[in-house]
């Protein structure tokens, strides 16, 4: 498997700083990375051979050391996609299945049920030219094979579906999740997150907890934009209720289409309510 790690990391922000693109900086060595690499070695006069040793992190520190870590370069796009986000592939990961069934509500209902409803509702409403399931079955899928699908794919999002539990019972509430690590963003999964956020929470009539940035694998280990989405809390009565409602699979996957239709669009006047 790629190399990963907080030295990957560095790489990919120095890299990133001086204007070649490694992709999502991710601490992930993929071929992406590598590729940008061997374009710096072969500008700064290097032996472009992909290898990263202290020659390079010597060179690099030269031209980067004054804007290394000072700040993240805008993204010129605004956290939006510059082309058409349905003109390609979206994969819609329902996260667990198999013998991870997540958590199981005291009358049946597990998570992993319930995530791949959602997720194949979805993909029957979702108006992008192709929607990739990483999962289309009660089956064990690894995180690594769902990262794998996304990178191979050419994907431009995924959208992992979760829902979330708490040893509290008043825990409650619509939540999302983006990438950020060491100070690093992604602007796009931000952005498609806070859509996102607003569409479940009004729909479900849920708190708005809020969109957060986090390492988690599936956002980590995915060099395209990447949101998980937690619409409320199985632990919570009122929203267990909400969850074995028959159409609530239909109503989440139309909220979650509906915001990436918005967020296509830029649609601002959605997120500035």
């Amino acid at each position: 498997p790629p190399f990963r790690g907080a030295d990957v990391v560095e790489l990919q922000r120095m890299l990133n700083d001086l204007g070649f693109d490694p992709g999502a900086v991710n601490g992930l060595f993929d071929a992406r990375t590598a590729r940008a690499l061997r374009d710096f070695q072969k500008n700064a006069g290097l032996q472009d051979d992909g290898v990263v040793d202290g020659e390079v992190f010597k060179v690099l520190d030269t031209y980067a050391a004054q804007t290394l870590g000072t700040h993240q370069f805008p993204d010129k796009s605004g956290g939006y996609f510059p082309e058409d986000l349905f003109s390609g592939a979206i994969v819609v990961d329902a996260a667990h299945g198999g013998r991870d069934t997540g958590y199981a509500a005291p009358k049946g209902l597990s998570e992993a049920d319930l995530n791949l409803a959602v997720a194949q509702e979805l993909a029957q409403i979702l108006p992008a030219q192709e929607v990739l399931l990483t999962r289309s079955d009660d089956e064990e899928v690894s995180a690594a094979d769902r990262a794998f699908l996304a990178n191979s794919s050419g994907a431009k999002m995924i959208v992992c579906i979760h829902h979330a539990a708490h040893r509290t019972p008043a825990a409650c509430g619509t939540a999302s999740f983006y990438f950020e690590r060491l100070g690093y963003r992604s602007h796009r999964g931000c952005m498609a997150a806070i859509y996102l956020q607003r569409s479940v929470s009004r729909t479900l009539d849920t708190c708005d907890l809020g969109e957060f940035g986090r390492s988690y694998e599936i956002l980590r280990e995915t060099n395209i934009p990447a949101v998980v989405l937690e619409p409320l809390f199985l632990t919570n009565p009122r929203e267990l209720a909400l969850a074995s409602d028959p159409y609530y699979p239909t109503t989440v996957a139309e909220a979650i289409a509906s915001a990436l239709e918005l967020y296509a669009g830029r649609d601002k006047a959605f997120i500035a309510v």
